[in-house]
C-alpha cells in the first residue's frame, strides 16, 4: 500500500472516530435532557426526546432503560417491562435496572390481586388496591376503568363516573372505554324503563336518577324521568327533566312530544302546540305528534286547525279509529252532516263499540234524510247502551221520518225520561200524537 493511500485511510478513520464521538456526545446530551424531563414529570416530552436515541442505537442500555421507565409512567406496563428486560440484557451488572423491574413486578402483582378480589366480589378491598395503584402511577388508565367498575358494584355511581371519565380523558382514542361507560348508563335506563312499564314508577325513577348520577350528560335518563313525573302528575318536575333532555339532545322528537303533553296538562295550550309542532318538524311522519295536535285543537274548538292534523293521522295510520271519530264530531258541530257521514262510518267500522260515533252517525243520517240508516245505526247504539236518551231521540226522529208513528212515539217517550232530554222529547211527541 502506498503512502498516499495510508494517509487517506488515516484521515477517514480519524473523521469517523470524530463523527462517532460527536454522535455519542449528542446522544448523551439528549439522554440527559430526556432524564430531566422525566424527573420533572413531563413524560410525553421525555418520550419524544429519548425514543429517537433508542431507534438510532437499540444497544444503548441507558436510553432503553429510560424509555422503559417513561412508558411505565405513561401507563403502558407491557411496553415498559419489555424495554426494562432488554436494558437488563444489555447491562447485566446494573442493579438499578433490576430494582425498577422488581418495582414493576410488584405493581403488576397489585393489579392481579385487585382483579382477583373484584372477581370474588370483595369490592371494598379491590377499591383500596386500585386507589393505591393510581396513587403510584396516575397514568395507568386501566386502573381508572377497573376502579370505575368496582365503584358501580358499590353503588357509588358519582365516583364511578369520575373514574370512567378520567380514563376516557387520558385515552380518548380508546372506544371501548366510552362504550363500557355508555353501556352501564344504558343498563340503568333499561332497568328503569322495564319498571316503568310495570307501573312501578318510584323504583323506575330511582334507576333513572342512578343513570343521571353516573352520566349527567345522558339525555335519555332525563327523558324517562320526565315521563315518570308526567305519569305522577308532577308537572314542574317533568318540565325541568324534559328541558334538560332537550338541552342535551334537541333533535329527539319524543322529548318534544312529552314536553307538549306536560304543557297540555298545565293548560298551556300555546306551549303544547309549539312543542308538538317541533316534534313534527324533526319527524314529519311522527303520528303521535299529529294525534296530539289534532286532539288539542279539537278540545279547544279550533276545528279548522284540528281537521288537517287528523287527516295527516289517517294518512299515516289508516286504522286509527279516534281520528275519524273526532273528525266526524267536528263536522257535526259545524253542521256539515254529509261530510260527517264517511268519517263516522269509518270510525264505527274500525271500532263497532264506539257508541258516541254511532249516535252522531245516526244524527247525520237523520239530518240528510237517510232515515232507514239512521234507525239501523240507532238500534246498534242502543244494543251497546240501552235507554240512552240521545240515541232514543234519533230513533224517534227516524221512525217518524219513515211513517212509524207508534214506534216514534214510544222512542220519544223513553227519551223524555232523561231530565236533560225531557223538554226536547216532549216537544217532538206532539208531532206524532
Amino acid at each position: 500500500m502506498n503512502l498516499l493511500n495510508r494517509k487517506n485511510i488515516l484521515k477517514i478513520t480519524a473523521a469517523f472516530l470524530l463523527f462517532s464521538t460527536l454522535v455519542w456526545a449528542q446522544a448523551s446530551d439528549s439522554l440527559i435532557e430526556a432524564n430531566e424531563l422525566y424527573l420533572a414529570g413531563k413524560y410525553s416530552e421525555a418520550k419524544t426526546v429519548v425514543e429517537p436515541i433508542v431507534e438510532n442505537d437499540p444497544e444503548y442500555a441507558g436510553a432503553v432503560f429510560l424509555l422503559g421507565r417513561v412508558y411505565y409512567k405513561l401507563g403502558d406496563l407491557d411496553k415498559a417491562k419489555e424495554l426494562i428486560d432488554k436494558a437488563i440484557e444489555l447491562d447485566l451488572s446494573n442493579p438499578d435496572y433490576r430494582e425498577v423491574r422488581n418495582e414493576m413486578a410488584a405493581f403488576a402483582s397489585k393489579l392481579t390481586e385487585a382483579s382477583r378480589l373484584s372477581t370474588n366480589a370483595d369490592y371494598e378491598n379491590a377499591k383500596k388496591i386500585y386507589l393505591d395503584v393510581i396513587n403510584e402511577n396516575p397514568n395507568f388508565v386501566d386502573a381508572y376503568v377497573n376502579l370505575g367498575r368496582v365503584l358501580v358494584r358499590l353503588n357509588d355511581l358519582e365516583q364511578a363516573a369520575v373514574n370512567f371519565r378520567k380514563a376516557i380523558e387520558k385515552d380518548p382514542e380508546n372506544e371501548s372505554y366510552k362504550k363500557e361507560f355508555e353501556g352501564i348508563t344504558r343498563r340503568y335506563i333499561h332497568e328503569g324503563s322495564q319498571l316503568m312499564q310495570r307501573k312501578s314508577y318510584g323504583a323506575a325513577l330511582e334507576k333513572f336518577k342512578q343513570a343521571i348520577s353516573l352520566n349527567p350528560d345522558n339525555p335519555l335518563a332525563y327523558y324517562y324521568s320526565a315521563v315518570v313525573y308526567l305519569e305522577e302528575k308532577k308537572s314542574q318536575d317533568a318540565l325541568d327533566a324534559i328541558n334538560k333532555s332537550i338541552q342535551l339532545d334537541p333533535e329527539y322528537p319524543k322529548a318534544h312530544l312529552v314536553k307538549g303533553k306536560i304543557f297540555s296538562g298545565m293548560n298551556n295550550v300555546n306551549g303544547a302546540v309549539e312543542a308538538f309542532k317541533k316534534a313534527i318538524e324533526l319527524d314529519a311522519e311522527y303520528v303521535d305528534a299529529w294525534k296530539n295536535i289534532g286532539y288539542i285543537y279539537y278540545k279547544t274548538k279550533k276545528y279548522d286547525e284540528a281537521i288537517p292534523a287528523y287527516k295527516e293521522v289517517t294518512k299515516l295510520q289508516p286504522q286509527y279509529a279516534s281520528a275519524y271519530a273526532n273528525m266526524g264530531a267536528i263536522y257535526i258541530q259545524q253542521e256539515k252532516f254529509s261530510t260527517a257521514i264517511p268519517s263516522l262510518s269509518k270510525a264505527t267500522e274500525l271500532n263497532p263499540r264506539d257508541n258516541n260515533s254511532l249516535y252522531r252517525l245516526s244524527q247525520a243520517y237523520n239530518k240528510t234524510g237517510k232515515c232507514d240508516k239512521a234507525k239501523e245505526t240507532a238500534q246498534k247504539a242502543l244494543k251497546l247502551k240501552p235507554n240512552w236518551a240521545p240515541v232514543l231521540f234519533e230513533l224517534g226522529t227516524a221512525e217518524r221520518c219513515m211513517g212509524n208513528r207508534t214506534a216514534a212515539r214510544q222512542a220519544f217517550q223513553m227519551a223524555a225520561r232523561d231530565p236533560k232530554w225531557k223538554a226536547a222529547a216532549e216537544y217532538e211527541l206532539k208531532t206524532v200524537q
